[in-house]
């Protein structure tokens, strides 16, 4: 009896770290139901990868273009500071490899970073509230 109650804790605790994560990663539910049901197969997980950063994309777009709004003066700054970020996002996440297994990992990367830059800029985006 008592394992039971202890991975009774143990799952709380995940899930609120999971949440937590959420929160910081932004990852959508959508999406995470997306991979789970997935299965492994390579097509599908992509497609979930895809959608997300779909989403992600717009996000960082908006969130960029209210950052460059908010920051009238350093504007030649920010779009420099932004094109670095995108050719280190290109560089780490290593592009013109070609295979699904690779292709997973590079959208995986670009997502992560992606969200990451989204995170960055709703930060920044709350201190000028």
């Amino acid at each position: 009896g008592s394992m039971h109650f202890l991975s009774a804790i143990i799952l709380t605790v995940g899930s609120l770290s999971a949440i937590a994560v959420e929160a910081q990663s932004g990852a959508s539910q959508e999406y995470n139901q997306c991979l789970n049901t997935s299965y492994g197969q390579s097509e599908i997980i992509i497609t979930c990868i895809d959608k997300e950063l779909k989403i992600q994309e717009k996000l960082l777009k908006k969130y960029y273009k209210s950052n460059l709004e908010n920051n009238a003066s350093h504007q030649k700054n920010l779009e420099q500071q932004h094109q670095l970020w995108l050719n280190r996002m290109k560089q780490q996440c290593h592009f013109g490899v070609t295979s699904s297994f690779i292709e997973i990992k590079q959208k995986k990367c670009l997502l992560e970073m992606t969200k990451e830059r989204v995170y960055y800029y709703e930060m920044k985006q709350i201190g000028y509230k």
